[in-house]
């Protein structure tokens, strides 16, 4: 009895209408269908369990550090709230202010400084730099200081080797030091060493494990050490115009609204700049940076489940196609469309369940992974959970890619003739899709775009990343239909091989167009991937060192400058100095309006927030790009003028001629736009937001900072002596610095890694199950051809020329669509030059075309082994 009697003779007296079948006996075929093998559906459901899996993990790892951040807000912070200033402490009257709307404050100050051994321990321990000449110097290093005052820690605690108890500061003294282990192994120290840290010594008292706000303070180019305010004034460290951040923190009471008491405090000192965090923003920079970060993963797993989906439709079609005869059967006793649609929808719907919660399960376990290889990697705790939104939404896309995938095929088997479909065996299907599949894959299609757009950092990111992928998909799908068209034209006379390959493109039923979306979309992400990393290494391992500075100097007091650039002079050559006075201001008003961050695009308004880099010259200093306007005359003795950041006046509407007002230390500068410059940060030269006309600010405490380029055992030296001779300067070893944003790039892109296999490994998944799908009738081929006389060896290399041609076309436009991709993303997001090269490109071509054929080749192998006899007694009913 075959299973449309079986459904007829069950489910009622009478044969069921379309309209009347009950629902009971539609689950309970479509079940009982599904039990005679689902066999086709194995790769397809594991390639969907991927795509599922790596949105699933994303997001619940976003949730994981963002829970993390929210549990941690208040120690990450310091308190319920922080006024930060740069170069100068909170004036006294807004101190006592916010002491007086406050339960406790707590002040501490951020800054860089230099550790030595001191000339004893140096003594002691012989030629510490080391025989040969140039070895590094290992007798000082760079570090960030954190000087705390007594009420410090407002929440939390230090986390300290051997233990402090009470106030840190109180434990410390004017002459005790904290440093973390990595100084300690650096210049091999111990607890109850003495150090010099700018112009005093210091007794190191232990070991610094843990602070609880260590996740608030950003990008750090050395190690942390920890002192007291009062060792801060005899070092030497806090002189005006020093590059430090002053930051006071509060506890309110309960009740007590940080945001509003930051807006009292505002419309009370209007004249004062700081900038403000708040227990919602205690990490600002590192949530951003999160959030983007999973975007952009999410964006690529996207990919993966698109592959994934290709194939869900691949295997639907392969499963109507193997159920044609019941399907007929079924519509010849009258079982209408809509109930033929609805009984293979469940069915798609059981095994892509199946799918989509392996890979909920596996996505779920991700928070627990990462935190236990992430620990210590992020300045915030990632608190492993199961966070059910995250995998709700994942769960919810993977459904509606493979309804939107499936519902075509299955709207074609269902409006199709009885009498077609009992030669679906011989003649593919070619009805329409009909109004049922396209708006249900249209619905389920919207769904996802909704689903993804609403949950990313970047809406229009997404949604151009969306339309991206779809467009992908459709030229693939394009290039198919075109190698198809181009294989009916074309004769291949003789070798028969090359004509058999050339045949199965052109035949009934090719699986071209799966092979070429699957593999075409999986070179894509590939090939762009690799350019961006290539990009990001060469910047990285090549374009920096090439013209980059070997230090910075910081901190040079007026009174140091004369000598500095003498000794610059002597160890490098003056031609290998550049040198700049800086100071800090921040900029609030243009043409007299102040400026609202909400009318700043969000790319420039870090630097509305807060205080940036100002400086002031005569001469326009060498590398300058002009893009509009002129410089001033050298000898310029006028109202202030300010050349600035081109990309910051177009983020805030600002042209030549327009007025900003610039707090400085407390007092208004009024200064009229001259020109607009062309910034490259990441040549690492001397570069300002705002550089003013000289006179501008004459008489401000300002400090100045130095670059020495040259011989890097020249450079290394002049470092110690300028180091040693004024012991508030601060170098940083722009190789050093190179190589921690090396470290971090590098972590940042094996993340990316991860989920770019995912999507290799969806479309080898969709390209096996494209490749089984047509098993059955490349069998039969192949026996026909045996039976003709073909040898193995021919029909063997027939099918590697099919594959081979599939794939070089599609590997060449996946190649041309990932370096399209690869250059928006260096352009547009990443803002850095693009580089093309031509190994990753070939390397990810190789690499697709031999998968192909690999994929290809073992699943057909089997065809090439069966008896003829058997595969003619199966197709006979024998």
């Amino acid at each position: 009895m075959s299973a449309g009697e079986t459904v007829a003779g069950r489910a009622g007296h009478a044969v069921p209408s379309a309209r009347g079948l009950p629902w009971r006996a539609l689950i309970r075929f479509a079940l009982r269908d599904l039990r005679r093998g689902v066999g086709g559906f194995a790769i397809v459901l594991a390639s969907l369990a991927l795509g599922v899996a790596a949105m699933a993990g994303i997001g619940a790892l976003d949730a994981a550090v963002v829970a993390g951040q929210a549990r941690d807000a208040r120690a990450l912070l310091g308190g319920d709230l922080e006024l930060a200033t740069t170069g100068r402490p909170l004036p006294d009257a807004v101190r006592a202010d916010l002491a007086a709307r406050s339960t406790a404050i707590s002040a501490v100050v951020d800054l860089r400084g230099m550790v030595r051994l001191t000339p004893d321990e140096v003594r002691a321990r012989g030629a510490v730099r080391g025989a040969a000449p140039g070895a590094p110097v290992n007798d000082r290093a760079l570090v960030q200081v954190l000087a705390v005052d007594a009420a410090y820690p407002l929440v939390g605690r230090m986390e300290t080797e051997p233990p402090i108890a009470g106030s840190p500061a109180a434990a410390l003294g004017a002459d005790g030091l904290l440093a973390e282990g990595t100084l300690l192994a650096r210049l091999r120290l111990a607890p109850g060493d003495v150090v010099q840290l700018g112009g005093a010594d210091f007794t190191i008292r232990g070991r610094l494990i843990a602070q609880p706000d260590q996740g608030g303070f950003g990008f750090a180019l050395g190690p942390r050490v920890v002192i007291a305010q009062a060792g801060l004034a005899r070092a030497g460290l806090d002189a005006p115009g020093t590059i430090s951040r002053h930051m006071t923190r509060a506890l309110l009471a309960p009740g007590v609204s940080p945001t509003a008491t930051v807006a009292a405090l505002e419309a009370a000192w209007p004249a004062e700049s700081w900038r403000a965090r708040t227990l919602d923003r205690a990490n600002p920079g590192l949530a951003g940076f999160v959030d983007r970060l999973a975007t952009h993963l999410e964006l690529v797993a996207l990919a993966a489940l698109a592959i994934g989906g290709i194939g869900v439709a691949g295997a639907a079609r392969a499963h109507l196609e193997a159920r044609a005869r019941t399907v007929a059967v079924l519509k010849a006793l009258a079982l209408g469309p809509a109930a033929v649609f609805l009984v293979y929808m469940m069915q798609m719907a059981v095994v892509a369940a199946l799918g989509i919660l392996i890979g909920v399960v596996a996505g779920a376990t991700v928070p627990w992974i990462a935190a236990g290889f992430a620990d210590g990697l992020l300045p915030t705790p990632i608190l492993p959970d199961l966070y059910l939104l995250p995998l709700a939404r994942a769960a919810l896309i993977g459904a509606g890619v493979a309804i939107a995938f499936t519902a075509p095929a299955l709207g074609r088997a269902s409006g199709v003739r009885p009498a077609d479909l009992l030669r679906a065996a011989v003649v593919p299907l070619a009805a329409r899709t009909g109004r049922r599949g396209i708006l249900t894959g249209l619905a389920a299609g919207t769904l996802v775009v909704a689903l993804v757009v609403g949950g990313a950092a970047d809406p229009m990111l997404a949604g151009v990343a969306i339309l991206s992928i779809a467009v992908a998909l459709l030229v693939f799908r394009a290039a198919s239909i075109g190698i198809a068209a181009v294989a009916r034209r074309v004769r291949v006379p003789g070798r028969p091989a090359l004509r058999l390959g050339v045949a199965g493109l052109r035949r009934p039923g090719a699986p071209t167009a799966e092979i070429a979306a699957a593999l075409g979309a999986g070179l894509m992400v590939l090939t762009a991937l690799a350019l961006v990393q290539d990009n990001l290494t060469r910047l990285i391992d090549r374009s920096l060192p090439a013209r980059a500075p070997q230090y910075f100097f910081l901190d040079i007091q007026p009174d140091q400058v004369p000598v500095f650039d003498r000794l610059a002079a002597e160890a490098v050559g003056p031609e290998n100095l550049a040198r700049m006075p800086t100071l800090r201001g921040r900029i609030r008003a243009l043409n007299g309006q102040v400026i609202d961050e909400a009318d700043v695009v969000e790319r420039e308004r870090w630097a509305i927030r807060g205080e940036v880099g100002m400086s002031w010259s005569a001469e326009m200093p060498e590398g300058t790009r002009l893009t509009e306007g002129s410089w001033w005359p050298a000898d310029y003795d006028g109202p202030p003028l300010v050349s600035i950041d081109d990309e910051l006046a177009r983020g805030m509407g600002a042209k030549i001629g327009d007025r900003l007002d610039v707090l400085v230390l407390g007092r208004t500068i009024t200064v009229e736009i001259a020109n607009l410059r062309r910034i490259e940060w990441l040549d690492l030269s001397l570069n300002f937001v705002m550089v003013l006309s000289p006179g501008a600010l004459a008489g401000a405490p300002a400090t100045h900072i130095a670059t020495v380029s040259g011989d890097p055992a020249a450079a290394e030296g002049l470092m110690v002596e300028a180091t040693d001779r004024f012991p508030n300067v601060s170098a940083v070893s722009v190789g050093d610095a190179v190589r921690q944003a090396g470290a971090l790039i590098e972590g940042v892109a094996g993340a990316v890694r991860i989920t770019a296999i995912a999507v290799l490994a969806a479309g080898a998944l969709v390209l096996a199950a494209a490749v089984l799908a047509a098993q059955s009738k490349r069998r039969f081929d192949a026996v026909m051809m045996k039976v003709v006389g073909a040898s193995r060896r021919t029909i063997a290399a027939g099918l590697a020329i099919e594959f081979l041609i599939v794939a070089v076309v599609v590997g060449l436009i996946g190649a041309a669509g990932g370096t399209l991709a690869a250059w928006a993303i260096t352009r547009w997001l990443l803002e850095i030059d693009f580089a093309f090269s031509v190994l990753p490109v070939a390397a990810s071509a190789l690499a697709g075309i031999g998968l192909a054929l690999a994929v290809g080749l073992a699943a057909v192998a089997g065809a090439l082994r069966v008896p003829p006899a058997r595969i003619l007694r199966e197709r006979a009913g024998l």
